[in-house]
């Protein structure tokens, strides 16, 4: 079986798609950071090419919904290994099916693709609620996160609107991206995990933690406590970056 093993990006996966989709066998499509060597598939090595992504994008946008596209795209987001794979399988049954895709609900391969969206598009709301900003200069703050995908593009719009007149850091611990916002432009860059720790500890912000705390603990009543319903809404795996449950 080909493997087509690319270079992270969504204009890779785009690339690897359009040669995968002529191959017309089945293939499987792979992030270099998730790629494990194996000597039962042949490898090919796919190097981004702007006009191959733009054919396959042109086409999806054309011939098929901007539902479809948007669809591909938070599975790349997703982060999980077999997502981009499962895109490729995605598109063949969208261009065999045609506009009515959305129709063949019992289908596995669309499925598959709904509860990966949802992850996504669920955890990215959750997290529009649960970024916890450290002062680190004037007007200036930093935030940690370590989220099951890859969100940052999805909540990048919210906290530049949201927090329009301050400089600000978002950054995704798990995957070493940050959000990098001015006052006027924001970018998604790498920024190294090592790199939070100097920003952090330069920069003491432990007034404002204790009195997150004192409101969270004045608002939290007793006997209203509801810890079923609480993990519910706040899984334990994003506490280490919730200053009032630290």
């Amino acid at each position: 079986m080909k493997e087509y093993v690319y270079d992270n990006t969504f204009e890779g996966l785009f690339t690897a798609i359009f040669y995968a989709y002529s191959f017309k066998e089945d293939s499987i499509i792979t992030k270099s950071k998730d790629y494990i060597p194996s000597f039962l598939n042949e490898i090919i090595n796919i190097k981004t090419e702007y006009d191959k992504f733009e054919r396959v994008y042109k086409s999806i946008i054309e011939k098929l919904s901007d539902d479809v596209l948007r669809n591909i795209y938070y599975l790349y987001l997703s982060d999980i290994s077999e997502s981009d794979s499962l895109s490729l399988k995605y598109l063949r049954l969208c261009y065999s099916i045609g506009v009515n895709i959305n129709l063949a609900k019992n289908n596995d391969i669309i499925i598959s693709v709904d509860k990966y969206v949802r992850k996504v598009t669920h955890e990215a709301h959750r997290f529009t609620g649960f970024v916890r900003f450290k002062e680190v200069g004037p007007l200036s703050f930093y935030a940690s996160i370590e989220p099951d995908h890859n969100i940052l593009p999805l909540i990048l719009s919210h906290f530049t609107r949201r927090f329009s007149d301050q400089n600000f850091i978002i950054h995704d611990l798990k995957r070493e991206l940050a959000i990098v916002y001015n006052k006027d432009s924001a970018v998604i860059t790498e920024l190294k995990k090592e790199n939070s720790k100097i920003l952090v500890s330069s920069n003491n912000d432990d007034e404002f933690e204790a009195l997150w705390k004192t409101f969270y603990k004045a608002v939290n009543i007793k006997e209203r406590k509801n810890h079923r319903l609480r993990n519910q809404h706040m899984p334990k795996r994003y506490w280490d970056h919730l200053t009032e449950l630290i």
